[in-house]
């Protein structure tokens, strides 16, 4: 599994969140799709996990780039 941090550099959330789902369909999705076309349970199950995993830290990331240094809501 490829990992990457994205930046919020624009703060337009919408945007990044687009881009930040294409990217996670993409890598994480396609790997899932090709498990359950070859009926591979166990790798299937993986995949799902990982994909959780990946959806979890980007919402996380994006709550914490929605606060300033301070602590402060955006």
């Amino acid at each position: 599994m490829i990992r990457r941090r994205y930046r919020m550099i624009n703060p337009d959330i919408e945007s990044w969140a687009l881009a930040r789902a294409h990217h996670i369909v993409l890598s994480e999705g396609l790997s899932l799709a090709k498990a359950a076309q070859d009926l591979d349970r166990k790798r299937s199950r993986s995949l799902v996990y990982e994909l959780r995993k990946v959806i979890t830290a980007a919402i996380v990331e994006a709550h914490a780039a929605s606060f300033d240094s301070n602590g402060a809501e955006r």
